[in-house]
């Protein structure tokens, strides 16, 4: 039998720089010194875009997988997802606005693949949007206050706000909102405008928030405006929900939900996905017309998810109707925490002892491992807090998240 049906492995964990993240973060967290550029995402799975590694080994966890899908994964998983890790683990570390985007359902993310592989777009062009066929559902488990845009706003109360404006074009916004359906038909007619349109709205909308920076949401407008002057994606976010989550607190983003994260540290549960269309606040790929195409326009969106106790000194955070992911956050002191498999452990804070019948590692902050399904009686010990990913499919998580379904209901 390999080597990989019987012991939980250590993994190195790749760091995504992207411009909107920290320079110091990330670095802490690993112990080690800052890179100087942008630390964004730390990744723990094993999407081919950036598999974490196994230590010792030098083979990617997705190959590693792949070796003895039925011995790392279990039948079960296999059988409801194929010889893949299904969830993708992610430490947010956002220091600047990031973009206005949205997630396909994993039918529209096969039609946008198709679609480009068709257009002949290369996998890794900065023109793609579709890099994988799959969905990708997401959780926000908020480190430090996190902030962010979720889900769109009351239309109502932001036709007030717009039709107290002085541009003639944002008063008229205000009317249309105030129409049956006119969140849908405003967002379209804004994200179909040409570009000249665009820059003389975004004007009107620039200026008016600097001269209202004490008013809520246009005080937002006015500071989003001088990361991403002239910005397409500032209409979108004068439309959009401003929340902020304090540590601890969790949303579900599904499919077709608007959100952009602007400030702070969170864990990032969600399938392994690497789609995101882009609708303004970014300098990459803007794709409106995709985003059109995914849009769902119900207020807020987005999904409060209040953890539940697990085991010992376990918070259970469970979405209803997904399998995917189940995502807990331990408090390693409350000794012997039973770890459900198959799955991912990250430390975030001080170290962990893990134990199985067949092995013992030791776990630093900052550091991940994987948990296999052959693995027997996986335990954490410790000081600090971890956080676990299993799936909701073929594992022990599946009766409690079966149960967090049946309250949700």
């Amino acid at each position: 039998m390999d080597r990989v049906a019987a012991v939980a492995v250590l993994l190195d964990n790749p760091v995504r720089s992207y411009a909107w993240g920290s320079l110091t973060v990330l670095a802490e967290l690993l112990g080690r010194a800052p890179s100087g550029e942008p630390e964004a995402e730390l990744w723990v799975g094993a999407h081919p875009g950036a598999p974490s590694t196994v230590v010792g080994e030098g083979r990617t966890l997705d190959d590693y997988i792949a070796a003895a899908p039925e011995a790392t994964l279990g039948d079960a998983v296999v059988r409801r997802f194929g010889p893949r890790l299904p969830f993708l683990l992610k430490i947010l570390a956002v220091e600047r606005p990031l973009s206005v985007q949205v997630h396909p359902t994993i039918e529209q993310a096969g039609e946008g693949y198709a679609a480009e592989d068709a257009a002949g777009i290369a996998l890794d062009s900065p023109q793609r949007s579709y890099r994988d066929r799959n969905h990708k559902p997401e959780m926000v488990v908020a480190r430090t206050e996190f902030e962010a845009l979720l889900g769109f706003a009351d239309p109502l109360a932001r036709a007030e706000l717009l039709r107290s404006c002085r541009s003639e074009a944002l008063v008229h916004a205000g009317t249309v909102l105030r129409s049956p359906g006119g969140l849908e038909r405003l967002v379209r007619q804004w994200l179909s405008l040409p570009d000249a349109e665009v820059d003389a709205l975004v004007a009107d909308m620039t200026s008016e928030a600097a001269a209202r920076t004490d008013e809520g949401h246009l005080g937002l407008v006015h500071r989003l405006a001088k990361e991403y002057p002239g910005d397409r994606g500032l209409l979108l976010a004068l439309l959009m929900r401003h929340v902020r989550l304090q540590p601890g607190e969790a949303v579900f983003v599904p499919a077709g939900v608007p959100h952009a994260y602007l400030s702070g540290v969170a864990i990032e549960p969600q399938a392994s996905s690497d789609n995101t269309l882009r609708a303004g606040l970014t300098a990459k790929h803007v794709d409106t017309a995709e985003v059109l195409r995914l849009l769902r326009y119900e207020p807020d969106g987005a999904m409060p998810i209040q953890p539940r106790a697990g085991g010992a000194g376990e918070q259970v955070y469970p979405v209803p109707g997904l399998d995917e992911f189940v995502l807990s956050s331990i408090d390693l002191s409350a000794a012997g925490t039973p770890v459900r498999t198959p799955g991912v452990v990250l430390v975030v804070a001080g170290t962990a002892t893990l134990t199985t019948s067949e092995s013992t590692l030791e776990v630093g902050q900052g550091q991940a491992v994987f948990v296999s399904a052959a693995d027997r009686s996986p335990r954490l010990y410790g000081d600090g807090v971890a956080f676990a990913v299993t799936t909701g499919s073929g594992s022990a998580a599946t009766v409690e998240h079966h149960d967090a379904n049946a309250e949700g209901a």
